[in-house]
């Protein structure tokens, strides 16, 4: 960081600092990959000290982007009087105004739903947006979707995953597992041990997408820490992180959490 800011924690290439992202931002290194889950709509409680303004938010976070860089922005929609706000859907087009593609659209489908209202479906998922600045530098895709025709051949060409080229691949036999869908299954966090945080983020998301777009030792951006989930994935995966929040006492979760030399989960 520039301008002399002390971090709240500061060890083995993982960094805290306390405060509001908005003035942090503009001073903080270039990143390789942002992975975060920001306060959406009155889900999150910060004591009435954050008045979330996403549009700004966005836009330092595509100037503090590496080229190639990407982020991961997973929000849902809260419900107010009977209408989905639709704030995801802005997140995603403000993103693209500021120079991000759209890169996917994820899902992340939750293994346990909260009661919906009596006239709609079970609630059961978020959206994980993917900006990326340019082409991705990196996609290591997870290949464990089991394939239906595994052993059978392969006729004739097939196009290559996220290209318009097609390769031949006559004769070839479909392999055991492809590549995983761009929605995920995953346990919501409240399965795992409590950290005193009301909304966290699963460690499987954080792992996960921390897997797929960078490599070892970069360095990956969470503005909206809260109890350090993405940190704590970033330090068992050999990465970076940089970690921004405002409430001082989820700071010091974090801090604890990092601390820790044990892997928390698999």
């Amino acid at each position: 960081m520039e301008r002399g800011l002390k971090p709240y924690y500061d060890h083995a290439g993982i960094q805290i600092y306390l405060g509001d992202c908005r003035e942090l931002l503009p001073d903080l290194e270039m990143v390789h990959c942002t992975v975060t889950s920001p306060p959406y709509g009155a889900i999150r409680e910060y004591g009435g000290a954050f008045d979330f303004e996403w549009r700004e938010v966005i836009a330092w976070l595509y100037h503090r982007t590496l080229e190639g860089g990407v982020v991961m922005w997973n929000v849902a929609d809260q419900v107010i009087d009977g209408s989905e706000s639709g704030l995801s859907f802005r997140h995603a087009l403000r993103a693209m105004e500021c120079g991000f593609r759209l890169h996917d659209t994820m899902i992340y489908c939750k293994e346990g739903v909260t009661y919906p209202d009596a006239n709609r479906y079970l609630p059961a998922f978020e959206y994980m947006f993917i900006f990326s600045k340019g082409a991705p530098a990196h996609f290591n895709g997870y290949k464990d979707r089991r394939n239906k025709y595994a052993g059978s051949t392969i006729h004739g060409p097939q196009r290559l995953p996220g290209s318009m080229e097609a390769k031949c691949r006559d004769g070839e036999l479909v392999p055991a597992f492809g590549l995983r869908l761009n929605w995920w299954i995953m346990n919501p966090a409240s399965t795992e041990p409590s950290n005193g945080h009301p909304a966290r983020m699963p460690t499987a998301m954080a792992k996960g997408h921390i897997r797929t777009w960078t490599e070892m030792n970069e360095t990956i951006l969470d503005p909206f820490m809260g109890s350090g989930t993405t940190l704590r994935a970033a330090k068992d995966l050999g990465r970076k992180a940089i970690g921004i929040e405002i409430e001082e006492k989820y700071c010091e979760i974090a801090a604890k959490r990092l601390s820790q030399e044990v892997l928390e989960f698999k």
